[in-house]
């Protein structure tokens, strides 16, 4: 038998997995772009990630920044999320 996830569980990896990735640092994606602000903000978007998951999702990363660095990614997206309206 086989498991399928169902879409709001898809779309919160979606976001979550990379959201975690431009937190942490991570230098460049997969075609070796470098990470910025937009190219979350592009995931986020294009996701469809709905209100209440996307702060389910910022909610359960809130501990996760340790570092100076990090906890400034997270508070730049956090607003930048909050300024385009998806929170």
């Amino acid at each position: 038998m086989v498991r399928i996830k169902d879409i709001k569980t898809i779309t919160k990896n979606y976001v979550e997995k990379p959201l975690m990735t431009f937190i942490d640092g991570g230098k460049y994606t997969r075609d070796k772009k470098p990470q910025s602000l937009n190219w979350i903000m592009g995931i986020i978007r294009e996701s469809g990630i709905e209100k209440e998951d996307l702060v389910k999702v910022f909610g359960g990363l809130k501990s996760c920044p340790k570092e100076k660095d990090e906890v400034m990614r997270y508070n730049n997206v956090f607003e930048e999320c909050q300024k385009q309206n998806y929170l």
